[in-house]
């Protein structure tokens, strides 16, 4: 069985970030490694168990948990994907997209941070497929309020281990850190990639 494979972000370290500690994303790194080792653990006792047993208590478990690990781990690979500063705003097909379905671009990061106050979890910008438009969504936990048919091209960790450790409770600093961190061609590369799905091809105008 193929596994997963944690992938490294150093490149975010040693002053790569204004506002974030090399403490703070070692251990941010530390959580999300171990998702990457607990979907591994899952997946095999899966796929290794006897469908004929009539005790199922076990398998259940195992698959509530499947899901907030593996979504656990493509978030977090898709939060630190976005991380990078000195892009201050957005350009191209996003900020065209941006200014139809928000007005204009301090309305979306309004948005975005509002949702980011207001869920425990997480905050994300995602391509509508149903509608054509982007969307902000508010995850309570990785596998729970998970909307269907979009495609996410911004993410931003509100739990609480994303800025503990710099910011304590101050999660209001921690959005305008994240926000002045933020990679914005990362946001239309992504864009762009959800774009150019088949299905998406026809939502775009």
């Amino acid at each position: 069985m193929q596994r997963y494979v944690p992938k490294k972000y150093d490149h975010l370290l040693s002053g790569a970030l204004d506002g974030l500690s090399d403490n703070q994303l070692k251990a941010h790194f530390a959580l999300y490694e171990g998702y990457i080792n607990k979907i591994n653990e899952l997946e095999g006792r899966i796929k290794t168990f006897n469908t004929n047993n009539t005790d199922t208590i076990n398998y259940r478990g195992w698959h509530m948990e499947q899901t907030s690990m593996l979504n656990g781990a493509v978030l977090h690979e898709l939060y630190f994907g976005n991380l990078r500063k000195g892009e201050k705003e957005p350009k191209g097909v996003l900020k065209k997209m941006i200014d139809r379905d928000f007005g204009n671009i301090q309305n979306f990061i309004g948005h975005l941070k509002l949702v980011g106050k207001i869920a425990h979890g997480w905050s994300l910008a995602a391509l509508n497929y149903r509608t054509g438009k982007i969307n902000v969504y508010g995850l309570e936990r990785h596998n729970l309020n998970v909307p269907m048919m979009v495609y996410p091209v911004l993410v931003l960790d509100v739990y609480e281990h994303a800025y503990m450790i710099d910011y304590g409770t101050d999660r209001k600093k921690y959005l305008d850190v994240f926000i002045a961190n933020l990679s914005w061609k990362q946001v239309e590369e992504r864009l762009e990639k959800a774009l150019s799905i088949p299905f998406g091809n026809a939502v775009t105008t």
